[in-house]
C-alpha cells in the first residue's frame, strides 16, 4: 500500500464524523442571481437550411428510432437483478438519460407530435423500472450506489436530469417525483448515513451528480438537495477528486487540475448553479478561469474539446475528440453565456454547432461519430467504439445517445431572454417566437443564405408595439458589421458584442446585417507548426480530396492575397454545404469545402493546411479579439 492509499484510506475513515459536522453548519445565503441571459420559456422555433435538415433528420432518424432498434436501453433496469446479469460498461447506465435529455432538447424545438408521443411512453416505461428504494440504475439494487467501479451515481445523474427536462417540458409531476425518488436515496446514502459520494470512486464522473442536485434545489426549494451538493462540493477538495473550485481560484488551469477529463465539466456545471443559488463570487471567479483556461488551452480549431478525452493545454493534439467532450464544453459555455452575458460565448457556441457538431453527426441523421478529428477520417461511433455494444443495444454507446444534444441545445441559446429584452444569437434562415418580460410574444424571422453569405434580414414582429432591447450578436470574426433599422444605419457596431437596440418595435420592423465574411486564419503552432485554418465566417474549411486530386498530406499551400471563388463544379453526393476555390502560390487551384461535409464518404480529410510563411499571434486562435478579462 503506497504512503498516498493510507492518506487517502485515513481520510475516507474519519471524513463522515468530519462532514457531518461541516454540512450541519451549511445555510443557504437567499442570494439568489438572476441570469445575465436566460434560455427563453415557451417559445416557438422553426430552423430552415442545413441546421433545420440536420435537426429534422436527427429527429427522424435517431430519436424516434432509438428506443425499438436498441431495446436494451430500458430493459437493462428491467434486468437489474435477474440472472444472469447483464454484461454492462461501467457507465451503461447513462444511456437512456443522455437520450433523454437530446430528445427532450430536440423537441423543444421541433414540438414534433410523434417524437412527444415516443417520449411520453420512454418516460412511462423508465419510472416503471425504478425500484423501491427510488434507485434508477442498471446495476443489481444489493450493489447499488456503492460504485464497484461502475460510474453508477453518473448514470443516475443523467437519468434525473433528463426526467427534470421532461418535467419542465411538460409538467409531468410523475417524472419529476420519479427524480426525486432518486435524489432522496442519494440523500439517504451519502447525507443521512454514513457514506460519502468521494468513496464510490470514478470520482470525476460519480461526483458530477452534484449538477442535477442544484438544478433540483432550484426547481423545489428542498434544502436537502443543495446540501447534498455541498457535501459533494467537499468530495472535491479530497484526493484523487478534481479540487475544481480550490485549483481555480488559485489560477490554475483545467488541464493541471488532477481530474481534467471532460466528465468533470458537469461538476463544473454545478460550480456555475452554485453561484446562481448563492450569489457567492468565489463560484463565478472559479467558473470562469476554468472556462477561459479551456479556451486557450483546448479548444480546437473545430469548436470541439479534449485530447484523447482529457484537458491537455495544447489545442493542436492530434488525439481523438470525442463528442461527448465537445457536449459538456458547449454546456460549460452555455452557462457562461447566461452567467456574463458575453457574447463571445455564444460565438463559440456558433463554432461548436456548425463545426464539431455538424461534423460528427452523419448528414442522413443515422449516426454520430465518437472522435471528429482535425485531420483524418470520419467513423460511426458504432464502429469506433463498437466495445460498448451488446446484445439489444448495438448502436448505443455514449456519443451515439450524447451527440444530438449539440443540436438540441439550440433551444437554450439560439435566442434567450434578458431582464430588459431579447437577445437573438443565432443566424441563418429561421423564425423565432419569444417573449418579453411583460409576455407579448415577438416573432423574429430572418432570411439569408448564411453563413454562405453575410447578409441577413431581419424581421421583427410583436403581437402589439411595445418599448423593450433587442440585442444583436455581432461574432467577434465580423471584424466590420453594418446594421440598419429600416433606412438608418446603426452606428458603433462592435465585433464580439451584442448591438442593444432599445425603442418601440411595430410589427414588420426591418434590421438589415452585413457580416464580414472575408477568409480568417488561424496560424498552428507545435504539431500544427507551419500550417493553418481557414475559417468563412464561422465555418472552418477542410481539404477533401472527393473535391480536388491533391493527396491530403500533400496539399499546396492558398494564395491568401487572392479572395476565394465558389467553384463551378457538380460536387458528388454527399453534397457539401460550401465548397470555395482558392489560389496556389503555383499558380493552380485547392478546393476546400466545410469542414461538416469532409470526410462525409470516408475520405481522408484535413483543415490543418500548409502555410510556412505565416508566424502565430499570442492567442490568435481564429479571433484576435477574443482575450481574457483582466480580472474574470
Amino acid at each position: 500500500m503506497t504512503a498516498l492509499t493510507r492518506i487517502t484510506c485515513l481520510l475516507a475513515t474519519l471524513l463522515p464524523a468530519v462532514a457531518s459536522m461541516s454540512i450541519a453548519q451549511d445555510t443557504v445565503t437567499n442570494r439568489k442571481i438572476e441570469p445575465a441571459l436566460q434560455a427563453p420559456r415557451a417559445a416557438e422555433m422553426k430552423f430552415g437550411g442545413f441546421i433545420g435538415d440536420r435537426i429534422d433528420a436527427n429527429v427522424r432518424e435517431w430519436l424516434l428510432t432509438a428506443p425499438s432498434t436498441n431495446p436494451a436501453m430500458l430493459q437493462m433496469f428491467r434486468d437489474r437483478d435477474r440472472t444472469p446479469q447483464r454484461d454492462l460498461v461501467p457507465w451503461a447506465g447513462e444511456f437512456a438519460g443522455k437520450y433523454l435529455i437530446s430528445a427532450v432538447q430536440s423537441l423543444r424545438i421541433t414540438r414534433d407530435a410523434t417524437l412527444r408521443k415516443t417520449l411520453a411512453g420512454f418516460v412511462k416505461d423508465l419510472i416503471a423500472t425504478q425500484a423501491p428504494s427510488g434507485y434508477l440504475g442498471p446495476f443489481p439494487t444489493a450493489e447499488a450506489m456503492t460504485g464497484k467501479g461502475r460510474w453508477d451515481l453518473w448514470g443516475q445523474y443523467h437519468v434525473m436530469y433528463g426526467l427534470l427536462l421532461w418535467y419542465r417540458d411538460t409538467g409531468d409531476m410523475a417524472a419529476l417525483a420519479a427524480a426525486r425518488r432518486c435524489a432522496d436515496l442519494f440523500c439517504r446514502t451519502f447525507l443521512d448515513g454514513h457514506r460519502r459520494v468521494v468513496q464510490a470512486g470514478s470520482e470525476e464522473m460519480n461526483e458530477s451528480a452534484s449538477h442535477v442536485f442544484t438544478l433540483l434545489f432550484e426547481e423545489t426549494g428542498e434544502a436537502r438537495y443543495l446540501r447534498m451538493a455541498q457535501a459533494i462540493e467537499k468530495d472535491w477538495e479530497v484526493p484523487p477528486s478534481g479540487d475544481y473550485v480550490r485549483t481555480a481560484l488559485s489560477g490554475i488551469p483545467y488541464y493541471k487540475t488532477p481530474k481534467p477529463r471532460w466528465e468533470g465539466l458537469h461538476s463544473v456545471e454545478a460550480v456555475a448553479e452554485l453561484y446562481f443559488i448563492t450569489g457567492d463570487e468565489k463560484y463565478r471567479r472559479a467558473f470562469e478561469q476554468i472556462w477561459w483556461s479551456i479556451l486557450e488551452g483546448d479548444r480546437h480549431n473545430t469548436g470541439g474539446f479534449s485530447s484523447g478525452e482529457q484537458a491537455t493545454g495544447n489545442p493542436y493534439d492530434p488525439r481523438p475528440i470525442e463528442t461527448c467532450c465537445t457536449i459538456a464544453w458547449m454546456a460549460i459555455t452555455l452557462d457562461m453565456l447566461r452567467m456574463t452575458g458575453d457574447s463571445r460565448a455564444a460565438d463559440e457556441l456558433e463554432l461548436s454547432t456548425w463545426n464539431a457538431v455538424a461534423g460528427a453527426q452523419c448528414a442522413t441523421g443515422r449516426w454520430w461519430t465518437y472522435n471528429t478529428p482535425m485531420d483524418g477520417e470520419r467513423k460511426a461511433a458504432a464502429h469506433d467504439i463498437v466495445f460498448q455494444a451488446r446484445a439489444g443495444s448495438p448502436e448505443l454507446n455514449c456519443c451515439s445517445v450524447n451527440g444530438p444534444r449539440g443540436l438540441g441545445m439550440l433551444a437554450d441559446w439560439a435566442v434567450m431572454t434578458a431582464p430588459d429584452g431579447i437577445a437573438l444569437n443565432w443566424y441563418g434562415p429561421s423564425t423565432f417566437t419569444a417573449r418579453t418580460a411583460s409576455g407579448q410574444k415577438v416573432t423574429l424571422t430572418q432570411e439569408t443564405d448564411y453563413p454562405i453569405g453575410g447578409k441577413v434580414r431581419l424581421t421583427v414582429s410583436p403581437d402589439v408595439p411595445e418599448q423593450f432591447v433587442l440585442k444583436l450578436r455581432i461574432p467577434g470574426w465580423s471584424r466590420n458589421t453594418r446594421v440598419w433599422i429600416g433606412d438608418d444605419e446603426v452606428r458603433d457596431v462592435q465585433p464580439g458584442t451584442y448591438v442593444s437596440l432599445g425603442r418601440e418595435w411595430t410589427r414588420g420592423t426591418r434590421i438589415d446585417l452585413v457580416f464580414d465574411m472575408s477568409p480568417r486564419v488561424w496560424a498552428g503552432e507545435k504539431e500544427a507548426a507551419g500550417k493553418a485554418s481557414l475559417y468563412h465566417g464561422p465555418l472552418l474549411l477542410a481539404y477533401d480530396a472527393r473535391f480536388d486530386k491533391y493527396d491530403p498530406r500533400q496539399t499546396p499551400a492558398p494564395d491568401l492575397s487572392h479572395a476565394p471563388e465558389r467553384p463551378v463544379k457538380s460536387p458528388p453526393d454527399p453534397k457539401p454545404f460550401l465548397l470555395l476555390e482558392f489560389q496556389t502560390a503555383n499558380g493552380k487551384t485547392l478546393t476546400l469545402c466545410d469542414f461538416a461535409s469532409a470526410g462525409a464518404a470516408g475520405n481522408p480529410y484535413v483543415s490543418w493546411l500548409p502555410a510556412p510563411d505565416l508566424k502565430p499571434a499570442a492567442f490568435s486562435r481564429d479571433n484576435p479579439l477574443r482575450t481574457r478579462p483582466a480580472n474574470p
